[in-house]
């Protein structure tokens, strides 16, 4: 995986651990509880996805799954799938289309 640098406004999300950040670091560590708020599902959205893998391709958090491999990524989805919106499957695969 070629490590990449975060922008200056993504490196300040990481150092107050916004809740972009939050969300991201919950996906990579698979540690999503899509009950906690009652009132709706809350699911991972795009941005979610987007987010974590720039996290993990700078290098600074390397989560359970490598978000580059088509196998880890598919195992993920089958694993988690009613985690996920559509778009966010999406996301995950596009980089194989």
């Amino acid at each position: 995986m070629t490590q990449t640098y975060l922008s200056p406004a993504d490196m300040q999300s990481v150092m107050v651990h916004d809740v972009s950040y939050q969300r991201a670091i919950r996906l990579l560590s698979e540690n999503w509880d899509t009950q906690e708020n009652h009132l709706f599902s809350d699911l991972i959205k795009t941005s979610d996805v987007v987010w974590a893998r720039k996290l993990q391709t700078a290098g600074l958090i390397k989560g359970k799954r490598d978000f580059t491999q088509y196998k880890d990524i598919r195992q993920f989805i089958v694993a988690h799938d009613e985690w996920l919106t559509p778009a966010a499957k999406r996301e995950l695969l596009s980089s194989f289309d």
